[in-house]
């Protein structure tokens, strides 16, 4: 690989630290999926060599496999379970994988530095009434805005990636200069801790992390995601252009099993909350509490282009981009 990029991935509800385990087939959902049946006549069976985490966000992965609808689609993943984009995008690129998970601001940061990879299966985006991002501040702390955090330092799971992004858009929406703020990485299982312990005086967790730092005491000071858009796009599934180009067939394919799966969820709140217990081995009681991502069928360009957008802002993409050009036909 002529480069080496790094594109660390939004653990959107990162469950990694709780679990590293790939699920097993055969458990029955609850319920029928109320989604498009699968192709009638079963293709040649494929076997895709596949990135990802065990994320509340890439749960419609886990269920297709465990239910059945991606071997109906003649879909076989070889899962490798990775840290994140770090890991999943290069390996991609330099041909190790076939596809694999990433969030939305890591694909951008991608094809800014000219990688063709494309989304091909619509996977989370966060909506308002739902958020599973949060800052949260001390029970006890004098902080209650964004001015009080001037001066303060604030944890985000990677510098330059989407939350840091969003966390820092959320600063200057509130009239702060994110320069006044010390941001540091801290990673998402660290965060509730960190702040327990003092070491920081805010944090910006996603889910369980976000539910478990309430359980702590911690206060919510803002859900800086859904203050900032209605609905904001946050992961799917992706393939390099080259490999699309060989596997117009299996993206199909594969891309129906997903949205079948999405579709379940998004129909079933209820059992997202087993399937997450199930397959991803959340806690229960966090499963109870914790809210979770909406799952989608597409990935709408105008999602990639605020992102775009922002990156541009705080100078971290450098191109302009056209949305369009990330996407495959399977998620127009």
């Amino acid at each position: 690989m002529p480069r080496r990029i790094f594109l660390p991935l939004l653990a959107v509800g990162l469950l990694a630290s709780l679990a590293a385990l790939r699920p097993a087939a055969g458990a029955a959902a609850s319920r029928g999926a109320a989604a498009p049946p699968a192709a009638s006549v079963a293709p040649q069976l494929t076997t895709l060599r596949f990135g990802t985490l065990p994320v509340t966000g890439f749960l419609g992965l886990y269920l297709a496999n465990e239910q059945g609808w991606l071997a109906e689609e003649g879909i076989a993943l070889d899962l490798q379970t990775m840290a994140g984009g770090a890991e999943i995008v290069p390996a991609m690129i330099g041909g190790s994988l076939d596809m694999g998970a990433t969030n939305v601001f890591s694909h951008i940061v991608a094809r800014d530095q000219g990688f063709d990879v494309k989304g091909v299966a619509a996977s989370s985006s966060e909506a308002r009434g739902s958020p599973t991002h949060a800052i949260l501040v001390r029970g006890d702390s004098p902080i209650q805005s964004a001015q009080d955090l001037v001066g303060r330092t604030m944890a985000t799971n990677t510098l330059n990636n989407i939350d840091h992004v969003m966390q820092m858009t959320w600063l200057q929406n509130n009239g702060v200069d994110p320069r006044q703020v010390n941001i540091v990485e801290v990673p998402f299982p660290q965060q509730p801790a960190a702040l327990a312990q003092s070491r920081v005086d805010a944090i910006g967790p996603t889910e369980p992390f976000v539910t478990a730092a309430l359980g702590q005491g911690a206060r919510v000071l803002a859900y800086h995601y859904t203050e900032t858009n209605p609905v904001t796009l946050i992961a799917y599934y992706v393939a390099t252009g080259d490999w699309l180009g060989r596997n117009s067939d299996a993206a199909h394919r594969f891309a129906r099993a997903i949205h079948r799966a999405n579709a379940f969820l998004a129909a079933n709140p209820d059992d997202t909350r087993a399937a997450a217990v199930r397959l991803l081995n959340l806690p229960e009681d966090l499963a109870t509490r914790a809210n979770f991502e909406r799952f989608e069928t597409t990935i709408d360009p105008a999602g990639i282009q605020w992102w775009i957008d922002t990156g541009r802002r705080f100078g971290i993409i450098n191109n302009q981009l056209n949305p369009q050009d990330f996407l495959y036909e399977t998620v127009r």
